[in-house]
């Protein structure tokens, strides 16, 4: 009898002992899956949204310096189109981009491509013009040029107005590009990666500045007073921006900055060939 007890309770405590480590196991079990729920939450709380958007490319703010160059109330001999009927019309510019004449009303204060140019002719004279444009150009275009007496024109679609003979555009010419421009210009000296020519596989530093009225690419210099044509464009509303000159002897110099005023691009040739090919380094 008493070996049947002695049995029983030991039956008995293998049981309890048993149960209880299962009942630690589950609360084991339970207590890592707490922590980790907990974890998780609180690792997803601290993680940024995969959604989020991306903050906007910065860009160069040239309307304050550009738009004073263009703006006026244009007149002059106009043509319509497509008709090409004579008209007197006045073709109005504001200096924040916005642009109307003969029922057209247009903003070009974001628009894609912008592009200055100004030159030299035979006599030595210069005229510089500005175009503006949305893409497709179709859906609107814009150009205010002191070249040929004074010109301006605006038009979308097929509706538009040409108009010639007209004052007022020569401010536009007042001065080189480089100077009137000079706020949005980033001349401090930059180190880009240039290929050689003759190695395309070989990439060697060289540094590119502007002092002054010169843009310096290494040991090539250019001086922006002596160009026979300068030429500044910005893309994407202002996201890049391209400065070139065209020199007497044929020589070409094109520095492009992203909107934060980095050298991306730097490409040089002289008459016949290429001289520099250079990119941002990484």
């Amino acid at each position: 009898m008493n070996r049947r007890i002695a049995v029983l309770s030991a039956l008995t405590l293998s049981l309890l002992l048993s149960a209880c480590s299962k009942d630690k196991d589950d609360d084991a079990a339970d207590d890592v899956q707490v922590q980790a729920q907990a974890e998780a939450t609180a690792e997803g709380e601290s993680a940024p949204a995969d959604d989020a958007p991306a903050p906007p490319p910065p860009r160069i703010q040239y309307w304050p310096v550009l738009g004073p160059l263009v703006a006026g109330s244009y007149s002059g001999s106009c043509m319509r189109k497509p008709d090409l009927g004579k008209t007197d019309a006045t073709i109005t510019v504001g200096a924040d981009g916005k642009a109307a004449s003969n029922g057209l009303a247009l903003d070009f204060g974001e628009a894609p491509k912008v592009s200055l140019m100004r030159v030299r002719d035979d006599k030595g004279a210069y005229g510089t013009s500005a175009m503006f444009a949305m893409r497709p150009e179709k859906d609107g275009f814009l150009n205010v040029s002191s070249l040929d007496g004074g010109t301006v024109s605006i038009e979308r679609e097929n509706t538009g107005l040409m108009c010639s003979k007209v004052g007022g555009t020569d401010k536009l010419n007042s001065q080189p590009l480089h100077l009137a421009l000079a706020g949005l210009i980033n001349g401090k000296t930059q180190t880009v990666g240039c290929r050689d020519l003759a190695n395309i596989m070989v990439v060697r530093d060289v540094d590119v500045g502007i002092e002054g009225s010169v843009i310096r690419i290494g040991d090539a210099a250019y001086d922006m007073k002596l160009a026979a044509t300068e030429m500044v464009s910005f893309d994407e509303a202002g996201e890049s921006m391209s400065l070139s000159v065209i020199m007497a002897d044929q020589s070409t110099a094109q520095l492009i900055y992203d909107g934060a005023g980095a050298l991306t691009h730097v490409n040089a040739r002289n008459k016949t060939e290429a001289t520099h090919a250079c990119e941002q380094k990484r």
